[in-house]
């Protein structure tokens, strides 16, 4: 059975959701996303401003709890030239290779348009490994969509109804 690590920059995502004015269930989308495959884990990325406010703790708690979730919190956030740099890309990019090199997935679902994994994708590539990339429509560079095939890259535009809270 195809193992999956499912790395999910919800910084990257939830603008997205804002976007579409959507309540996402991040149950029904790690269920979406896994699709009858063996999921080993499930990171969630994000750049936290702290203290961290007790609405933004309680989630954590339920995401890891009730979905397996694994919170993968970055509290050092800084401003570079006008825009908050939150070091969460740098903290995927480590991950994905990292647990290639250790043989833990067969696939890296990478949840997040960027094309700053550009560099990302080509490496765990190199190393045998298969890369799906999940993002909107309107943030999915184009970089990542020429690197990769129709079939490894999927639109959360085309999900966003079933994955409604």
């Amino acid at each position: 059975m195809e193992r999956i690590v499912i790395f999910m920059d919800n910084s990257n995502i939830f603008k997205g959701f804002q976007k579409y004015h959507v309540q996402a269930d991040y149950e029904k989308l790690k269920n979406l996303i896994t699709r009858g495959r063996k999921l080993e884990s499930i990171f969630l990325y994000e750049g936290v401003v702290y203290p961290m406010s007790p609405e933004k703790s309680k989630w954590y708690k339920e995401l890891k709890s009730r979905s397996g979730y694994i919170i993968k919190a970055s509290f050092d956030k800084m401003v570079v030239g006008g825009a908050i740099e939150k070091k969460v890309d740098i903290n995927i990019a480590i991950d994905i290779i990292s647990l290639a090199y250790e043989n833990a997935y067969d696939t890296a679902v990478l949840v997040s348009g960027d094309g700053d994994f550009l560099p990302v994708v080509k490496k765990a590539k190199n190393l045998d490994k298969n890369i799906e990339i999940w993002a909107f429509r309107y943030s999915l560079a184009n970089v990542l969509r020429e690197e990769l095939k129709q079939e490894e890259i999927f639109l959360l535009d085309d999900i966003l109804s079933k994955i409604k809270l």
